[in-house]
């Protein structure tokens, strides 16, 4: 609790010394026993090596090691640690909560039981040698925290309040340009192997490999060919997939999962449809490992696809399942967890298809008819079994949704927005699942030509799949802020002035936070934010924290960016029945009207003399006009801005100018310009062959913009749900 009873520990809020924070502690989550535990791993894991566990050179880069790297072994430090003590340390500092000690008590037991293994002599450790810690003092240091943690112990492990079940919050698991789809759980549930197509000449796609907790990938295929519906093994060792060799042939090949020599299983017929062929899942494995279901191949070129069995062993391949005549033919094999049971897509056409589930003999023979588990005649397909076999998870619409295996209740659709071919882990209560994004939109790089230079190169600088964009860079131009949806849900962010260490800076998880400004000390940050009805301006510590509201009227109130002595807080509100300027303290206090004709998005000149806003000429131009701060006659600067886009500083404005003066949306050209207020005149920087979006700042040192820029294409990434049930 702080000095008035309020809780310091609260979601969304980070508090703490860094370099001993937890990951979630880090993120702003809400955080329990265990991330005080992964404190105390840091702390003895300093007392053993001398070092920090997670070190940077800026609060923003330690937050980030603790996020995403992982501590140098300590042995590899402290060579005569004892490897039961470098394991409880170890043990301590791991990433997710649920894989550390679980409460203070177990953890007590282990340094007990290590204290007396010492006492005893039953430890072995390497002869220190000169200048290096001793086994007799690495004792001391775990006496030494048995202590600490006994004193904590007893108030931790009080009685608390059950605590309601976690939320299924899906967040990107991929988030690279291009599209990752049908995903498959490694057995263990912490890796992930999917096929992932980007785009550009000579694409195609292959079959990649990511943990869960990492953010680096590995390709596993690199032929020339479509790779496609990856399915790992049960035994974790090897990943089958469909190799489509064009002309209607395609073959079955399973490869090593840590890389080798692919291995040949069958040729079969490539199916003939690209909706197929993109979102289906049409290879699983039988529990045992000694089967694989596919799915694409037929008896003859007029028969329906059948799901047939193949053995990696013998090559023997045998029928499973029997569709219609007249029918398109079945899809999307998966064995129950105890082999017992198929669920399939059926289609009756291409587009038009049903979940079907059959019983397995014990000699892998579909036991009577299919019992048909959905009805609708929609496009209901991938199925994929709960981890205790009493549930399937299905797309349809779009959507994914839930049924019973037994057919005896409505399906329900999941709390997520769409989805499309889901997995399952066995073990962690894991879901993956495909969404499909919308078009790219990622943040840009100009650089300002100087000298000779006649023209600024630019480079795509902090992209994904994910939308991001209104970046601006800090004052001191060491960091940069900017919104973007790879949280899964619109955030700020920010990272460093490279593009290095990204960070999230707000939780809000609803409406999309927009215009985030810098304070002229860097400390803080304002930003409006949007709900159904208005839109309300906050400020946030640039730190981190709770935000708090400026605003709380039932009107759109934006924009909002400091004057130069970070006394006051400028913004436009439509309060008055259109959008003016207005004007208000930091702390909150009355707010003052000052344009009296219309404008919106203000910004300050360096030297606080004059106010620059824009006023609206429809969709997406504006024009650029500017009044003295004290009050008194407005006058235009500009004729002509794309959108939003554009940074005063003190010798003149650079800014974004449409390729068409009647553009009223962003078309597929865009000029810069410094505008130089000794000579009035406009000087070109750099032509912009894509539409440039809404986000436009300069660095301080003015060599460069970062701006938003839309990329087209449609892309498709993967989800990721913990505490799946």
């Amino acid at each position: 609790m702080d000095s008035e009873g309020r809780p310091i520990t609260e979601e969304g809020v980070i508090v703490g010394t860094v370099a001993y924070m937890s990951p979630e502690q880090a993120e702003g989550k809400k955080v329990d026993a265990r991330s005080d535990i992964f404190s105390l791993g840091s702390v003895l894991y300093e007392m053993v090596t001398g070092q920090k566990a997670f070190q940077g050179t800026s609060k923003m880069s330690t937050l980030s090691a603790i996020l995403h790297q992982e501590p140098k072994p300590v042995s590899g430090i402290t060579p005569t640690i004892p490897a039961d003590l470098e394991k409880l340390i170890n043990r301590c500092l791991r990433k997710d909560p649920q894989r550390r000690w679980q409460n203070m008590a177990d953890l007590k037991v282990a340094l007990d039981e290590l204290k007396e293994d010492s006492d005893s002599g039953r430890i072995q450790a390497v002869p220190a040698r000169a200048g290096q810690l001793t086994p007799v003092r690495l004792v001391v240091v775990a006496v030494a925290v048995v202590v600490l943690v006994a004193t904590g112990w007893y108030w931790l492990s009080s009685p608390r309040p059950t605590e309601p079940e976690a939320p299924m919050v899906p967040v990107p698991f991929t988030t690279y340009p291009g599209r990752q789809m049908t995903p498959s759980f490694s057995p263990d549930g912490n890796s992930v192997a999917f096929q992932k197509r980007t785009e550009g000449p000579g694409a195609n796609w292959d079959i990649y490999i990511k943990q869960i907790g990492s953010e680096s990938i590995r390709q596993l295929t690199t032929d020339r060919n479509d790779d496609l519906y990856p399915a790992w093994s049960p035994d974790g060792l090897s990943i089958a997939f469909l190799r489509d060799m064009g002309d209607g042939k395609a073959v079955v090949l399973i490869v090593p999962a840590n890389g080798g020599r692919e291995k040949r299983v069958a040729e079969v017929r490539a199916q003939d449809t690209p909706r197929a062929k993109i979102h289906n899942r049409n290879l699983c494995w039988y529990p045992d490992g000694k089967w694989l279901a596919v799915s694409c191949d037929q008896d003859s070129a007029e028969a329906p696809y059948a799901i047939f069995l193949l053995s990696p062993e013998t090559h023997e391949k045998r029928r499973l399942t029997s569709p219609p005549k007249g029918t398109w033919g079945d899809a999307d094999p998966a064995f129950s967890p105890d082999g017992r049971r198929l669920v399939f897509s059926r289609y009756a056409t291409s587009v038009a298809s049903e979940i079907y589930l059959v019983p397995v003999s014990a000699d892998l023979s579909a036991e009577g008819e299919p019992k048909q588990l959905t009805y609708g005649n929609a496009y209901a397909v991938t199925p994929a079994w709960m981890s205790d076999g009493k549930g399937i998870v299905y797309c349809s619409g779009g959507s994914l949704w839930k049924i019973s295996a037994s057919g005896s209740a409505k399906p329900k659709p999941l709390p997520f927005t769409g989805g499309g071919t889901p997995a399952i882990s066995l073990v962690g209560h894991r879901l993956v699942y495909e969404v499909l994004g919308g078009a790219e939109i990622n943040i840009w790089r100009c650089q300002i030509p100087k000298g000779t230079e006649k023209t600024g190169a630019q480079s795509r600088f902090i992209a994904s799949s994910q939308l991001k964009h209104l970046a601006q860079y800090s004052p001191d131009g060491k960091e940069i802020a900017y919104v973007s949806w790879d949280s899964g849900n619109p955030e700020i962010w920010i990272c460093d002035s490279d593009g290095s260490n990204p960070l999230q800076l707000t939780h809000l998880g609803g409406p999309s936070p927009e215009f985030p400004r810098w304070s002229p000390d860097g400390q803080q940050i304002v930003f409006s934010m949007a709900s159904a009805k208005q839109s309300r301006i906050y400020l946030i510590p640039a730190q981190g924290g709770q935000p708090k509201p400026l605003t709380q009227t039932q009107f759109n109130e934006q924009a909002a960016s400091f004057s130069h002595d970070g006394k006051w807080l400028y913004f436009h509100s439509d309060r008055s029945g259109e959008r003016q300027v207005w004007e208000m303290r930091p702390e909150g206090g009355e707010q003052v009207q000052v344009t009296r004709k219309g404008g919106f998005c203000p910004q300050e000149s360096v030297d606080g003399k004059r106010l620059f806003y824009l006023k609206g000429k429809g969709g997406y131009l504006s024009e650029l006009w500017t009044a003295p701060v004290g009050g008194g006659e407005e006058s235009r600067v500009l004729g002509s801005v794309c959108g939003v886009n554009f940074d005063v500083k003190e010798h003149g404005i650079y800014y974004a100018e449409p390729k068409y003066a009647e553009d009223t949306v962003p078309e597929n050209e865009a000029t810069f310009l410094f505008y130089d207020f000794a000579s009035g005149k406009p000087k070109p920087i750099a032509t912009i062959r894509r539409p440039v979006m809404w986000g436009f700042s300069v660095s301080p040192d003015e060599h460069s913009i970062i701006y938003s820029q839309w990329e087209g294409g449609a892309r498709d990434n993967l989800m990721l749900v913990e505490n799946f049930r």
